[in-house]
């Protein structure tokens, strides 16, 4: 009594040359989408160390205010300041100091260092912006608003 073979190997033809391109189409558009989703995963990756180099420069910027700040006086904190004051682009309420790349900047980052004299209130508001190297892109962006030492 011979046993009849069942299931998907009973006969010796194989697979049609349709079922061949079915399934080649259907891993090609299963390994497509998984290309998109990794070149999308890079570039945010991208973006996100971008972000991050900005902010940590705009950090290392305003402790170098910090460390300013703790010394000025109100009458002499525009003298020594360390940024050279950009005269052309500063309005009366908002000082503008020209923007610097320093030598650890990443991808040539500008920086910009905005202050503001809030004159009653013997406080300075700096704000530090951080660009992308064409200028046009704000990566950063740090306030903070620092009061003087009273004189001795």
């Amino acid at each position: 009594m011979q046993l009849k073979k069942r299931g998907l190997y009973n006969n010796n033809l194989g697979f049609s040359l349709v079922e061949v391109v079915a399934s080649i189409v259907i891993i090609t558009l299963i390994l497509l989408s998984f290309f998109g989703l990794l070149i999308q995963s890079n570039k945010t990756g991208k973006s996100s160390e971008q972000i991050i180099d900005a902010t940590y420069l705009a950090q290392q910027e305003m402790e170098k205010m910090y460390s300013y700040f703790k010394y000025a006086t109100k009458d002499t904190w525009e003298s020594a300041f360390p940024y050279t004051k950009d005269e052309a682009n500063s309005t009366s309420n908002l000082t503008l100091y020209n923007p610097t790349i320093p030598s650890y900047t990443k991808n040539k980052e500008q920086i910009i260092v905005k202050a503001k004299d809030l004159s009653p209130d013997n406080t300075v508001r700096i704000i530090i912006e951080v660009y992308d190297s064409s200028g046009k892109v704000l990566k950063a962006k740090v306030e903070n608003i620092f009061s003087f030492v009273e004189k001795r």
